[in-house]
């Protein structure tokens, strides 16, 4: 009688546990469907939520694996306890590339491996004893189904180089996490059906343990959903708004584009000094956008590049006068220093500057660039690939090669950073800081006690900019 008791108690908790699985799924597919990777970049709640997900999913394994334990399932045991562990390993290699960006290549394949092993234990629930309960036979028939679908789906993206196969995937693969993660209301009906064993028995007298466990679960899940959803919402507004934020930041900046002999196009705005004269000599500022720049429109990468925003209020206008040169890379691969061997635009910017000193009056000793994130990439690129074409640089929340940094050490360079920086780890700007002071370098650099967005402590920062146009390339 007590062992009848303890089993259903445990049903009672399962049920529940599946539900809140269910829910917290669906949340987290909401949660990147709005907000994207920026979810894992910039929330607060990252962590927090991240813990709770993985505590609910450790606590359902276990249910699964004593259930099948107590029942002798031992082939859906055997192949759960290995999914536990793929899950377990998967968890660990996801939290780990949030911190180091390289790891993150490995996370695709790894998701496929972690659903190739799910896939088998999905075919043990109808081919072994378990295929005799109905509502597990049907939960590994269906959740198999889905779990092929996604394996294809994955697969297919890894190996096409079409961009709009890789964008169809993209939208399909939420909707059949969806349909996967519904498939658990079949242990849900599973666990009801044992329930239903014991109607003729006296209700067992509830768990402390498990009252307690499903009211804190309860309330914590609840409180963090309701953060995580808020969070989500307001970066899926923010994305959403960045063509009417950027259409009110046009200003002066003019529209063109650059076209070389290979007819490869290169979009930027421009925005001249004010009462520009072509008898004077003006320094070119070379301004690299973050990643939410990154498009062919040739408008929203003026709401990524707060630089810009500083240098053209009417105020440094007229104490800073400069051309101030906007490019907008059309990939994620940037201004090159992203992707190893992966020079991005930067060679079509390198043109489109000497293109510019042709038609405008531009001091070659006073060439600067600046950019923050995937700008930050391309400030230290550029600076190691065509040193001599540049007076200064201020790489900001960026990362650069080491291997370049004896070419550097003649550059005026003042870095900034975050230290808790998820986006782009610290350490890539402290290594290349480093690595040119070893080459006999002098860089500045400045280390904030916060995350990835500081570009309001940089603007804060005394004399930022007066060391800025300080500078001059000497012969």
């Amino acid at each position: 009688m007590k062992m009848n008791f303890d089993h259903r108690n445990v049903y009672n908790f399962a049920i529940f546990i599946v539900g809140l699985q269910i829910v917290v799924s669906l949340v987290q597919i909401i949660v990147e469907s709005l907000a994207g990777f920026r979810f894992y970049l910039f929330s607060p709640y990252l962590e927090p939520w991240f813990i709770l997900m993985n505590i609910i999913s450790i606590i359902l394994h276990l249910i699964l694996i004593w259930y099948f334990h107590v029942k002798k399932y031992r082939i859906a045991l055997l192949t759960l306890t290995a999914t536990f562990i793929a899950t377990l390993a998967y968890t660990l290699l996801v939290y780990m590339a949030l911190a180091d960006r390289e790891l993150w290549n490995l996370v695709p394949m790894a998701f496929i491996m972690l659903v190739s092993v799910g896939s088998i234990y999905s075919v043990s629930l109808f081919i072994s004893g378990t295929r005799h309960k109905r509502w597990l036979f049907w939960a590994g028939i269906v959740g198999f189904s889905f779990e092929l679908i996604l394996i294809l789906l994955q697969l297919w993206a890894l190996n096409t180089s079409i961009e709009t196969i890789s964008l169809i995937i993209i939208k399909l693969t939420p909707w059949v996490l969806v349909l996967l993660s519904l498939t658990l209301t079949f242990y849900i009906l599973h666990f009801k059906n044992e329930l239903d064993l014991f109607e003729n028995k006296d209700n067992p007298r509830p768990s402390k343990l498990f009252t307690g466990l499903q009211l804190g679960l309860g309330v914590i899940s609840t409180l963090a959903i309701i953060l995580v959803l808020n969070s989500s919402f307001s970066e899926y507004y923010w994305e959403k708004s960045k063509v009417a934020r950027s259409i009110l930041l046009v200003g002066g900046f003019e529209a063109r584009t650059y076209v070389n002999h290979q007819n490869d196009t290169l979009r930027y705005r421009l925005l001249l000094p004010k009462d520009y004269d072509s008898s004077k000599k003006y320094p070119l500022v070379v301004n690299l956008h973050d990643g939410g720049g990154v498009g062919k429109d040739n408008l929203i990468h003026l709401q990524a590049t707060s630089t810009a925003q500083l240098l053209s209020t009417d105020e440094n206008r007229e104490k800073y006068p400069a051309i101030i040169f906007l490019p907008q890379s059309p990939s994620n691969s940037g201004f090159g220093g992203v992707i190893p061997n992966d020079a991005g635009v930067s060679q079509l910017i390198f043109e489109a500057m000497d293109y510019l000193e042709q038609e405008y009056s531009i001091d070659d000793k006073r060439r600067y660039v600046i950019g923050m994130s995937l700008g930050g990439y391309g400030s230290w690129h550029f600076i190691g690939v065509k040193p001599e074409k540049f007076a200064a640089a201020i790489p900001i929340c960026g990362g650069g090669d080491p291997v370049l940094a004896s070419k550097m050490t003649n550059i005026p360079i003042w870095a900034f950073h975050g230290k808790d920086d998820k986006a782009v780890p610290v350490d890539l700007t402290r290594n290349m800081i480093k690595a040119i002071r070893e080459a006999g370098g002098s860089p500045k650099y400045t280390e904030f006690s916060a995350g990835h967005l500081i570009w309001e402590k940089i603007k804060n920062t005394p004399d930022f900019l007066d060391w800025l146009f300080a500078q001059k390339r000497s012969n």
